[in-house]
Protein backbone atom coordinates (compact mmCIF):
# COMPACT_ATOMS: atom_id res chain seq x y z
CA UNK A 1 0.00 0.00 0.00
CA UNK A 2 1.38 3.40 -0.99
CA UNK A 3 1.79 5.88 1.86
CA UNK A 4 1.57 9.58 1.12
CA UNK A 5 3.89 12.23 2.52
CA UNK A 6 2.68 14.44 5.32
CA UNK A 7 2.39 17.49 3.04
CA UNK A 8 -0.09 15.58 0.83
CA UNK A 9 -3.45 15.56 2.59
CA UNK A 10 -6.59 13.59 1.82
CA UNK A 11 -9.66 15.80 2.06
CA UNK A 12 -12.82 13.82 2.77
CA UNK A 13 -15.73 16.07 1.86
CA UNK A 14 -18.99 15.95 3.83
CA UNK A 15 -19.05 12.25 4.58
CA UNK A 16 -21.73 12.63 7.22
CA UNK A 17 -24.92 10.97 8.40
CA UNK A 18 -27.47 13.28 6.75
CA UNK A 19 -26.20 12.71 3.24
CA UNK A 20 -27.07 8.99 3.11
CA UNK A 21 -23.82 7.83 1.56
CA UNK A 22 -23.92 4.17 0.48
CA UNK A 23 -22.19 2.17 3.25
CA UNK A 24 -19.92 0.47 0.71
CA UNK A 25 -18.63 3.88 -0.43
CA UNK A 26 -17.90 4.95 3.14
CA UNK A 27 -15.93 1.72 3.73
CA UNK A 28 -13.89 2.25 0.54
CA UNK A 29 -13.03 5.81 1.60
CA UNK A 30 -12.11 4.59 5.09
CA UNK A 31 -9.69 1.99 3.65
CA UNK A 32 -8.11 4.49 1.24
CA UNK A 33 -7.75 7.12 3.98
CA UNK A 34 -5.32 4.86 5.86
CA UNK A 35 -2.67 5.71 3.26
CA UNK A 36 -2.45 9.28 4.53
CA UNK A 37 -0.69 10.37 7.69
CA UNK A 38 -2.91 13.46 7.74
CA UNK A 39 -6.47 13.82 6.55
CA UNK A 40 -8.85 16.74 6.53
CA UNK A 41 -12.56 16.18 6.96
CA UNK A 42 -15.17 18.72 6.00
CA UNK A 43 -18.54 18.83 7.69
CA UNK A 44 -21.37 20.76 6.07
CA UNK A 45 -23.38 22.71 8.60
CA UNK A 46 -26.60 24.43 7.68
CA UNK A 47 -27.70 26.93 10.34
CA UNK A 48 -31.13 28.50 10.48
CA UNK A 49 -31.48 31.30 7.94
CA UNK A 50 -28.75 29.98 5.62
CA UNK A 51 -29.05 30.32 1.84
CA UNK A 52 -29.24 26.52 1.65
CA UNK A 53 -32.40 26.60 3.78
CA UNK A 54 -33.92 29.71 2.16
CA UNK A 55 -33.05 29.17 -1.49
CA UNK A 56 -32.53 25.41 -1.88
CA UNK A 57 -34.95 24.20 0.83
CA UNK A 58 -32.30 21.94 2.38
CA UNK A 59 -33.09 21.42 6.04
CA UNK A 60 -30.46 18.89 7.12
CA UNK A 61 -27.22 19.45 9.01
CA UNK A 62 -28.29 21.91 11.66
CA UNK A 63 -25.17 22.49 13.81
CA UNK A 64 -24.95 20.10 16.75
CA UNK A 65 -27.51 17.60 15.44
CA UNK A 66 -26.76 13.92 14.82
CA UNK A 67 -27.21 14.22 11.05
CA UNK A 68 -24.22 16.60 10.90
CA UNK A 69 -21.91 13.95 12.45
CA UNK A 70 -19.06 12.54 10.37
CA UNK A 71 -19.23 8.88 9.33
CA UNK A 72 -15.47 8.38 9.79
CA UNK A 73 -13.70 9.32 13.01
CA UNK A 74 -10.94 11.92 12.78
CA UNK A 75 -7.60 11.01 14.32
CA UNK A 76 -5.35 13.23 16.45
CA UNK A 77 -3.34 14.43 13.42
CA UNK A 78 -6.41 15.07 11.27
CA UNK A 79 -8.07 18.40 10.61
CA UNK A 80 -11.84 18.93 10.76
CA UNK A 81 -13.47 21.89 9.05
CA UNK A 82 -17.09 22.88 9.52
CA UNK A 83 -18.20 24.69 6.41
CA UNK A 84 -21.34 26.64 5.65
CA UNK A 85 -20.96 26.63 1.88
CA UNK A 86 -19.61 24.57 -0.97
CA UNK A 87 -15.88 25.18 -0.62
CA UNK A 88 -13.22 25.96 1.94
CA UNK A 89 -12.97 29.42 3.46
CA UNK A 90 -9.76 31.49 3.36
CA UNK A 91 -9.15 30.73 7.05
CA UNK A 92 -9.50 26.99 6.39
CA UNK A 93 -7.04 27.24 3.49
CA UNK A 94 -4.68 29.13 5.83
CA UNK A 95 -5.00 26.33 8.38
CA UNK A 96 -4.04 23.75 5.73
CA UNK A 97 -0.98 25.84 4.85
CA UNK A 98 -0.07 26.21 8.54
CA UNK A 99 0.06 22.40 8.71
CA UNK A 100 2.39 22.25 5.71
CA UNK A 101 -0.12 21.04 3.13
CA UNK A 102 1.17 21.56 -0.43
CA UNK A 103 -1.13 19.16 -2.33
CA UNK A 104 -4.44 17.42 -1.82
CA UNK A 105 -6.43 14.44 -2.97
CA UNK A 106 -10.17 14.97 -2.66
CA UNK A 107 -13.02 12.50 -2.26
CA UNK A 108 -16.49 12.49 -0.74
CA UNK A 109 -19.99 13.86 -1.27
CA UNK A 110 -21.56 15.39 -3.49
CA UNK A 111 -19.24 15.18 -6.49
CA UNK A 112 -21.17 17.87 -8.37
CA UNK A 113 -21.38 20.34 -5.49
CA UNK A 114 -19.15 20.31 -2.41
CA UNK A 115 -16.39 18.10 -3.85
CA UNK A 116 -16.07 20.48 -6.79
CA UNK A 117 -16.41 23.48 -4.47
CA UNK A 118 -13.54 22.28 -2.29
CA UNK A 119 -11.41 21.59 -5.36
CA UNK A 120 -12.04 25.06 -6.81
CA UNK A 121 -11.15 26.70 -3.50
CA UNK A 122 -7.90 24.69 -3.33
CA UNK A 123 -7.05 25.53 -6.94
CA UNK A 124 -7.76 29.24 -6.37
CA UNK A 125 -5.42 29.14 -3.35
CA UNK A 126 -2.62 27.58 -5.42
CA UNK A 127 -2.77 24.15 -3.79
CA UNK A 128 -2.58 21.43 -6.46
CA UNK A 129 -5.41 18.95 -6.09
CA UNK A 130 -7.06 16.06 -7.82
CA UNK A 131 -10.07 13.88 -7.08
CA UNK A 132 -10.49 10.15 -6.77
CA UNK A 133 -13.76 9.82 -8.74
CA UNK A 134 -14.26 6.22 -7.62
CA UNK A 135 -14.33 7.57 -4.04
CA UNK A 136 -16.87 10.30 -4.77
CA UNK A 137 -20.65 10.06 -4.81
CA UNK A 138 -23.56 12.27 -5.82
CA UNK A 139 -27.05 12.01 -4.43
CA UNK A 140 -28.67 13.50 -7.52
CA UNK A 141 -27.21 11.53 -10.42
CA UNK A 142 -24.72 14.18 -11.57
CA UNK A 143 -21.56 12.27 -10.62
CA UNK A 144 -20.48 11.48 -14.22
CA UNK A 145 -21.00 15.06 -15.36
CA UNK A 146 -18.99 16.36 -12.39
CA UNK A 147 -16.14 13.93 -13.15
CA UNK A 148 -16.01 15.20 -16.76
CA UNK A 149 -15.82 18.75 -15.41
CA UNK A 150 -13.01 17.80 -12.99
CA UNK A 151 -10.98 16.22 -15.76
CA UNK A 152 -11.31 19.42 -17.78
CA UNK A 153 -10.64 21.88 -14.96
CA UNK A 154 -7.93 20.18 -12.90
CA UNK A 155 -4.64 18.89 -14.31
CA UNK A 156 -3.51 15.45 -13.17
CA UNK A 157 -0.63 15.26 -10.74
CA UNK A 158 2.77 14.86 -12.38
Amino acid sequence: MRKYRRNHVLIVVDLQRALEVPPRMAKRIERYARRFSRRAFTRFINPRGSPFRRELHQHCCLPGTPDAELLLPAGPDDLVFSKRGYGLSPSQIARLRKHGVTRATVCGVDTDACVLGVMFSLFDAGIPCHARPELCWSSNGLHAAAVRLMRQQFPPFA
